[in-house]
């Protein structure tokens, strides 16, 4: 897991070949708990991570092209994160989540292995950082995990936010989303 290469490509802007019944396409979004006090915060932690990802996911449109589609979910600590951050990123803080794609999503590999299975990417928490900036926005930690699950899950699907731009699209996916949760929207202070 967490073998960053490069950034994806914009995957939402790809004509990708090939459609799929999105309903017919297979989801493994593995959970990987380092760190046990996410399971004190959620008693059902794996579950709403695995179906907020899944939600992430159907919404960009990508599960139409795939029969399956895999993305890994680590919950770990801000000792881990920040190692990670510093190595990949040239920062040497801990930050609430990571994102890593898989640098084999191009367009060119889209047309090449139409329809098949993808790994799309691997995403990582931190607990700690989480739980400051949940007290600090005074909301509960479920919702802050539920909203960075789906904005890592959407930076996989090649979303970002770099420009302004790019950032009104990504935030108003999320915020879309956040909805269907009953969850406000996280921009709004």
């Amino acid at each position: 897991m967490i073998e960053r290469k490069s950034s994806a490509s914009k995957a939402r802007n790809l004509k990708i070949p090939g459609k799929i019944k999105s309903s017919d396409c297979l989801y493994r979004v593995a959970v990987i708990i380092e760190d046990e006090r996410f399971l004190t915060e959620i008693p059902k932690l794996r579950a709403i991570c695995v179906k907020t990802c899944k939600d992430a996911l159907k919404a960009t449109g990508l599960p139409g092209h795939f029969k399956a589609i895999e993305v890994n979910i680590m919950l770990s600590g801000d000792e881990k994160v920040k190692e990670l951050n510093r190595q990949f990123m040239g920062k040497n803080k801990p930050t609430n989540v990571l994102s890593f794609p898989n640098s084999d999503l191009t367009l060119e590999n889209y047309r090449k292995y139409p329809e098949e299975k993808i790994l799309l990417g691997d995403i990582i928490l931190a607990f700690e950082t989480i739980s400051r900036e949940a007290r600090k926005r005074q909301k509960p930690f479920a919702d802050h995990l539920r909203h960075l699950v789906i904005h890592a899950t959407l930076h996989l699907a090649g979303y970002d936010h770099m420009e302004p731009e790019q950032a009104e699209i990504m935030e108003a996916l999320e915020i879309k989303l956040l909805k269907n949760y009953s969850i406000k929207n996280p921009y709004i202070i």
